[in-house]
């Protein structure tokens, strides 16, 4: 670029920013000026012209769907948290009523499952009597099995794991119960230590992800871990 045409870009730049400062210091200017203002037209996207006035009609309009759309994600936030908290209420309530580990179970499933709408759910014990294990291979599992390496620091941390699985963990974990799983949750069930875990299975691969909330899902497993624990 030749120096009179930098300077040239320059003294347009210059003056942009004087018109800029202008209109920001004058804000009745287009008031004192209507005919200007209805006369105006900017080029738009499509190639044609439009005038001012509708340029700025349109940008309204789509900061309004804008905030519509945010208003919409917050109204469905509320409405959403409102179920979880009623969902944590009930199955309190419930539990205080149940008869036994196997009503502790089948109470929290059917909240999770039946109330909550969770594609899969199962609780998985841990244990190191194998003959429990044997009998129950639906409700345990061996505390020494390797396989619970592959969650990580899961049972020593008690730490939630949201996310997608591997085929073998979700064998593993959900056996039976589950055929398809696109993501899921460990949640551990926890004292002094690391007792059970909940797993929760959706479909949906981004129903469970990483970096989601995790406070209701604590909130449920210090809930369920209360209830059971004069069982174990």
């Amino acid at each position: 670029m030749t120096t009179q045409a930098q300077s040239k870009q320059n003294e347009q730049q210059l003056d942009e920013q004087q018109v800029i400062d202008y209109l920001m210091q004058n804000p009745d200017f287009f008031l004192r000026n209507s005919l200007l203002l209805a006369d105006m037209e900017i080029p738009h996207e499509t190639g044609t012209a439009v005038s001012l006035i509708e340029r700025q009609v349109f940008l309204l309009r789509e900061k309004n769907r804008h905030f519509d759309q945010k208003l919409r994600e917050m109204v469905d936030a509320v409405h959403d948290n409102q179920r979880l908290n009623s969902s944590l209420q009930r199955l309190a309530i419930n539990l205080f009523m149940n008869d036994g580990l196997d009503d502790v179970i089948a109470m929290v499933n059917n909240e999770l499952r039946n109330e909550l709408g969770t594609d899969c759910s199962v609780i998985r014990l841990l244990t190191e009597d194998k003959a429990l294990l044997e009998k129950q291979p639906e409700r345990y599992l061996l505390k020494s099995d390797e396989q619970l390496d592959s969650f990580g620091k899961l049972i020593d941390e008690k730490r939630i794991q949201c996310g997608r699985m591997t085929d073998e963990q979700i064998a593993f974990l959900f056996q039976d119960d589950c055929q398809i799983i696109g993501s899921a949750a460990v949640i551990p069930l926890a004292d002094a230590e690391t007792y059970g875990v909940i797993g929760l299975g959706s479909k949906d691969e981004q129903r469970y992800h990483p970096g989601m909330g995790t406070d209701f899902l604590q909130q449920l497993a210090d809930l369920v871990s209360a209830a059971m624990k004069p069982h174990l």
